[in-house]
């Protein structure tokens, strides 16, 4: 397996950034402060590339292709203006727009800046990615993976469906789970596989950060016991999780590489966790039309170190003050 080239690599300085911006849900029709929140996050944190961490439009407002397309003409223009390499994962409000998935991938992959590319049709999910980071002397030292986490538990491609909330989602649940989206075998068998041959290309495991929308069951863990695992930040809104555990954590537990997932999906959360190793955060609401708390809107902002990859370096950026 070929690993796709990109032209990421880090700074002079030794450093890279990653921004995520989660859970815009806007239109055309849309709140001035979300675009505003956009802007004022891409010039504090100076990110070498962005991430939209899905719901970025708002589907029942998108009736159309045009509709999207005059959504993402206005909201990708920060990243477009500045030159800032962006892609994007799709959360359930995007596949509540009347359009094929593979479609609004197609119309997102137009634009100049966008540097999401599409796995293959053998492959739920349409994006999925994975962008290896070059150092100083051209090897591959860093890789920002994402992985789509699909549309509610009714579209599970299962076979006899039937009302699958009422039958999955029983009275005694923990606070983790929601009817929203989950993973399916075949999107961690290409994981595993692009891992493993990220692996042989670089010569060594490359140390990862995974982004998705929707939370795996492992969140719930953590916010179960903020004593051992919370490092900072809210942590008061259920976590509307996968629901079922697909198993995602105790392979990249086996692989090794990733050291950090990002989730947004739920807008009053913002928390940076960490459990068996691994770095859990919440980005919070960047936009402003949907419910949230004011206060925790923003983005989250990874800065990595090219002699220390490893290493999480992490914060939320939030924008209310900075309007």
């Amino acid at each position: 397996m070929k690993i796709n080239e990109n032209n990421l690599k880090f700074r002079d300085d030794g450093t890279f950034r990653v921004l995520m911006m989660s859970d815009l849900q806007e239109s055309a029709n849309y709140d001035p402060r979300s675009l505003r929140s956009m802007e004022v996050l891409l010039d504090e944190s100076q990110p070498d590339l962005v991430v939209l961490g899905g719901d970025n439009c708002y589907g029942p407002e998108i009736n159309n292709e045009q509709d999207l397309i005059d959504f993402l003409n206005i909201f990708t223009v920060p990243m477009e203006e500045r030159e800032i390499p962006w892609v994007h994962l799709f959360g359930n409000h995007d596949h509540d727009a009347p359009i094929p998935m593979a479609r609004q991938q197609e119309i997102y992959e137009s634009y100049s800046m966008c540097i999401s590319k599409h796995t293959d049709d053998s492959i739920h999910g349409k994006s999925n990615f994975m962008l290896p980071v070059y150092n100083k002397n051209g090897e591959i030292s860093l890789a920002i993976w994402g992985l789509d986490t699909n549309h509610s538990v009714e579209d599970l491609d299962f076979p006899n469906n039937n009302n699958m909330s009422k039958t999955a989602l029983l009275p005694n649940f923990n606070d983790g789970v929601g009817p929203w989206g989950m993973l399916y075998f075949d999107q961690l068998m290409w994981y595993y596989n692009t891992s493993k041959a990220l692996e042989e290309q670089a010569g060594k495991k490359v140390p990862g950060l995974l982004c998705m929308h929707i939370a795996p069951h492992e969140y719930a863990i953590a916010r179960a016991n903020p004593e051992i695992c919370i490092k900072e930040g809210d942590f008061d809104e259920m976590l509307g999780g996968m629901p079922f555990n697909p198993g995602l954590f105790a392979l990249l537990l086996q692989r090794g590489d990733i050291k950090a997932i990002c989730c947004g999906h739920t807008h009053r959360n913002d928390f940076d966790a960490e459990y068996c190793g691994i770095r859990l955060c919440w980005d919070g609401a960047v936009g402003y039309r949907c419910y949230g708390v004011d206060e925790r809107r923003g983005g989250r902002l990874f800065i990595y170190r090219e002699d220390a990859p490893e290493v999480i370096n992490t914060k939320m950026i939030h924008t209310l003050e900075k309007l």
